[in-house]
């Protein structure tokens, strides 16, 4: 790949970059996860899009423009940090595609805030995280998510207090366990047969 970019490695809870900064540099992620947030006006943080492996971002910096949001390593990360002027070829097309690949997801999740109930989005995404590096199996083979209540309302549109209400909804059902900063997945056919529903009702 042409322009192998500056390596980085930043930890949880690390800011790469907040808005109104300058954008100077672009970057990808090589492992890890990270997310851009923004405030809105009454000041609650939403996240906008998630970073994953392979996803280019700080593309403010394409335009020499100040970055938009705030970009916060979710997971210990590793990163490749470029300069506009170091991406030609394959690097360049590379970063096409991730924009791309990144914009389908975006018009994804306005479509479900838009069409779905606040349970279906909270199950939503929970299973779009537990395909993220926030996701894994234990030693039962039954997958969960690390996650707190607040990285969920932020990612949601929604409020702690809700989401925390959902949750024990789902846990009193079977269909979830909650401890702290973990979220076990027990009966995946049923979060699967919610999201369902709401695409059903969406497409009358």
């Amino acid at each position: 790949m042409e322009g192998t970019g500056q390596p980085l490695r930043r930890d949880r809870g690390d800011i790469l970059f907040r808005p109104g900064e300058v954008a100077c540099s672009l970057y990808r992620a090589e492992t890890g996860l990270l997310r851009l947030t923004e405030l809105t006006q009454r000041g609650r943080t939403v996240t906008v899009r998630h970073i994953l492996p392979g996803d280019f971002f700080g593309e403010e910096a394409l335009t020499c423009e100040t970055y938009r949001h705030q970009a916060e390593v979710l997971i210990r990360s590793s990163l490749r940090r470029f300069e506009p002027s170091d991406l030609s070829g394959s690097a360049l097309r590379s970063l096409l595609e991730s924009l791309g690949g990144q914009l389908q997801r975006l018009v994804q999740a306005e479509y479900d805030l838009q069409t779905a109930d606040l349970r279906q989005r909270i199950v939503r995404y929970l299973l779009e995280l537990a395909d993220t590096p926030l996701g894994s199996e234990d030693p039962d083979n039954r997958l969960y998510v690390r996650a707190t209540h607040e990285l969920l309302a932020e990612g949601t549109r929604s409020t702690r207090e809700s989401v925390s209400k959902v949750i024990t909804d789902l846990r009193a059902a079977g269909w979830i366990e909650s401890g702290y900063r973990h979220i076990t997945l027990l009966d995946l056919p049923a979060l699967m047969g919610l999201l369902h529903s709401s695409q059903a009702v969406g497409a009358q």
